[in-house]
């Protein structure tokens, strides 16, 4: 069994910000592990938050509050990485695998931690999964 993985925004923003199949499936798989993440996924997170409030016309309420126990999650429950760290081999990892940056964030933190990646997101896993260790909850 792993000890340690990275999070990615996905993930946190499934835990804090939905309710469904893939949330309950996060908040039980997460305990299990010692976290790791990086501090670029507050912001991701407040970017979900908006998203589902104002396109999708979620409860601003909940969404901020959903918003806040996220944001406590990273600062107290994982261990934050900074993103400016890590952004060089990030930028090497998006251009080889064709990913976006902020998503060669966390395969960077991954592969720096030499921990797997977990996340939610089926592209960024169809991308990276030949080369890369990173996992689809």
């Amino acid at each position: 069994m792993l000890d340690r993985v990275v999070l990615d925004s996905s993930i946190i923003a499934a835990i804090f910000l939905q309710d469904d199949d893939d949330s309950r499936r996060a908040r039980t798989m997460i305990r299990s592990y010692d976290r790791i993440t990086l501090d670029t996924a507050i912001a991701e997170m407040g970017n979900v938050a908006w998203k589902k409030t104002v396109l999708f016309g979620e409860d601003r309420t909940e969404m901020l509050s959903g918003l806040r126990d996220g944001i406590n999650f990273i600062i107290g429950m994982c261990t934050m990485l900074k993103a400016s760290d890590l952004a060089e081999d990030a930028y090497a990892i998006a251009v080889k695998s064709r990913v976006a940056f902020y998503d060669a964030l966390f395969l960077a933190a991954a592969e720096k931690e030499q921990v797997p990646l977990l996340t939610l997101d089926k592209k960024l896993y169809a991308k990276a999964k030949s080369d890369r260790d990173v996992r689809l909850m």
